[in-house]
């Protein structure tokens, strides 16, 4: 959704650093903070400059969703409050100009005065990011403008590769802490792979709801802001024929034949299925890579036939070349009066990043 091979040729992102040794690892604390939370650190002068421009870039409504969710919640310390309050987040954007070398030396450390200069007086935007700086599993990213004019256009102008990065950067991270070690739900791998020729770890605070014929079900069920929610992750797999089962039309086919057997509403001939409702944003479907396997997702949304319920669903449809089979991966979530989908979406896709 955010990929732009035009702004790419104009900014520069580079892995700045990949953190310390394993002994040095172990003596920071685990990055800390809720999925679609960013941290921006700058200068208060600075803050209030570009406030307006951080506003339409990261709070702006994300399109899949109807509520008017944002992108991210933003947190905006200056470097101060940020190295006694949020210095182990997990999501950090730093704001640089030239003279703030004197003033966020820690922040800055991976930095020499003169990289910092030649960096903020480049023309085009560059990004450098630093993983595991001041915690495990997270990323500061650096962006460097010569003043708040600057820094101002060159976030609105890469606002696009900015949000993709910050995003990545995050799924990354919590894939990483929700998977460092093993855990009671890695005891299906085994079965599931012999089943479905491809697998998905499965974070430990799932449970198992249903397994027969091929088909899987995991859930989660909590609380958000007093109101019940449940995350659920569906998988199996299915033959693969030609390039058409990529299609949007014949991925709803084939989850629709699935889901209508396997998941039944709580009412007498109620049953899922794929809303085309017109009252729902429009389905975005997007080809990508998962651990070397070509992949499609769709984001759409869940209905229940005969009841009214529905919510948002991400669905990965996997290309499994050692079989020639399709593996489906589904999360979906339901959250009635709840305005915070969007974060139970990307704990969707992150632990889509495990398929294998």
């Amino acid at each position: 959704m955010f990929k732009s091979p035009i702004t790419l040729m104009f900014l520069s992102i580079a892995l700045l650093i990949s953190s310390c040794d394993n002994t040095e690892t172990k003596k920071k604390p685990n990055a800390t903070g809720k999925l679609g939370s960013l941290v921006v650190v700058a200068d208060a002068n600075t803050l209030g400059a570009v406030g307006n421009t951080l506003s339409s870039v990261f709070l702006s409504p994300v399109p899949h969703l109807p509520a008017g969710e944002p992108y991210f919640e933003i947190l905006k310390p200056d470097p101060q409050d940020f190295m006694r309050f949020y210095y182990n987040q997990k999501l950090v954007l730093v704001l640089v100009k030239p003279e703030d070398a004197q003033f966020m030396p820690e922040i800055l450390e991976p930095f020499s005065n003169q990289v910092i200069e030649e960096l903020c007086n480049k023309r085009n935007a560059e990004l450098k990011v630093v993983k595991d700086l001041f915690a495990v599993n997270q990323h500061i990213v650096y962006l460097f403008g010569r003043d708040n004019d600057d820094l101002a256009f060159k976030l609105n102008k890469f606002k696009e590769v900015v949000l993709t990065n910050l995003m990545k950067y995050e799924l990354d991270d919590q894939k990483s802490k929700m998977f460092s070690g093993s855990n009671k739900n890695d005891n299906y791998l085994k079965e599931m792979k012999k089943e479905l020729g491809l697998t998905v770890r499965i974070p430990e605070m799932f449970t198992m709801k249903y397994h027969k014929q091929g088909f899987w079900w995991f859930e989660y069920n909590g609380m958000e802001d007093e109101n019940a929610k449940t995350i659920a992750l569906i998988m199996h797999s299915y033959k693969y024929k030609d390039t058409a089962d990529f299609s949007y039309v014949s991925i709803r086919s084939a989850r629709d034949s699935v889901v209508k057997y396997h998941i039944p509403g709580e009412m007498k001939g109620s049953y899922m299925g794929t809303s085309e409702s017109e009252y729902y944003p429009p389905r975005f479907i997007e080809n990508m890579e998962i651990n070397k396997h070509f992949a499609t997702r769709i984001r759409g949304w869940w209905n229940m036939w005969n009841m009214s319920m529905g919510g948002p669903f991400i669905r990965y449809v996997v290309h499994n070349q050692a079989n020639d089979t399709l593996f489906a991966f589904e999360g979906f979530v339901y959250k009635p009066g709840a305005n915070t989908k969007e974060r139970d979406l990307r704990l969707i896709e992150s632990i889509a990043l495990t398929i294998q």
